[in-house]
């Protein structure tokens, strides 16, 4: 019996979407009946795909969001795996696919960063005028980043852009630095390039398609240290981009290593060294119910 394989699919594109619902259902067409698991986010400003599939269905699917999207097959990020990363398949409108909060900075349509690409990455973030900036979450960083690279600490993207226009360019002689940025997939480059060059900062750059893209013909940089934090069901990825050695805890869902389970703290499904002290008895007892109840489903 052939062995069933899955393929990973990340994938964004900013454009206009008019008639939001309709163009939903369309996505729902392409995918009825299809074994696939994961999140599809859709606004009035474009898309961000999120998805495990059978691997036997990836070319069908590929081929209708094209005709749907027009997306250029370079944008997009698969990872062959053997099995789904995701517990469920959501189709959600929201307002924004990366929420700001700063829209009114941010001029997509006019205003982006100038993409590198991976091949070329290394050499961009080595020039010593170069000022490299990781733009994800504090705990993101923590497991992985580009050496030299500076961490916002930061917990959300709003956060992420007043660090921006309060302390980057603020940055002695920051109108004669370039400035390079990146992120998982790239997403958030977007429109945190705009939002800098609405501020009047010029030379901005931006990592096209991101740490996953750049590990993918990079595996043996020697600039990228650790792990890069994914939001699924593998936690993390190393170079080879396979699953990493780290784990979430889930009363705080913040990303743990294996020697964290042996703290006094740490009580499986209930809390770990990060949020023992501030989860409260009641919840700490919600958590242990749900563990148990997720225990007995897998005996049975």
């Amino acid at each position: 019996m052939k062995k069933v394989t899955y393929t990973v699919i990340s994938l964004y594109k900013f454009f206009e979407i008019k008639k939001i619902f309709n163009f939903k259902n369309k996505l729902l067409k392409i995918f009825y009946n299809i074994d696939v698991k994961g999140i599809i986010l859709i606004a009035p400003e474009g898309i961000n795909i999120n998805i495990s599939l059978v691997s036997n269905k990836f070319a069908y699917v590929i081929k209708e969001l094209q005709i749907l999207i027009n997306f250029n097959i370079s944008e997009l990020k698969k990872i062959e795996n053997t099995g789904h990363i995701f517990r469920k398949f959501k189709i959600k409108i929201k307002k924004e696919i990366l929420t700001t909060r700063m829209s009114k900075k941010i001029n997509l349509n006019k205003l982006t960063g100038k993409y590198v690409e991976p091949e070329n990455w290394d050499l961009l973030i080595s020039d010593p005028n170069t000022i490299l900036v990781d733009m994800r979450n504090n705990y993101e960083v923590n497991i992985g980043t580009f050496n030299k690279a500076l961490n916002p600490k930061c917990n959300d993207f709003t956060g992420l852009l007043k660090w921006l226009e309060k302390e980057l360019m603020n940055i002695k002689n920051i109108e004669k630095k370039n400035v390079a940025m990146f992120c998982t997939g790239g997403i958030r480059c977007e429109k945190a390039s705009s939002f800098l060059l609405n501020l009047g900062k010029k030379n901005v750059y931006q990592l096209h398609g991101g740490i996953l893209k750049y590990l993918e013909g990079n595996r043996k940089s020697k600039l990228w240290k650790g792990e890069c934090f994914v939001f699924d069901n593998r936690v993390s990825l190393n170079k080879n981009l396979r699953k990493g050695s780290y784990f979430i805890c889930h009363a705080c869902r913040m990303p743990l290593k294996e020697i964290d389970k042996k703290r006094n703290e740490y009580v499986e499904g209930e809390a770990c060294h990060l949020c023992y002290d501030i989860k409260t008895e009641e919840q700490k007892k919600k958590y242990r119910m749900r563990n148990n109840q997720i225990k007995i489903k897998r005996e049975n």
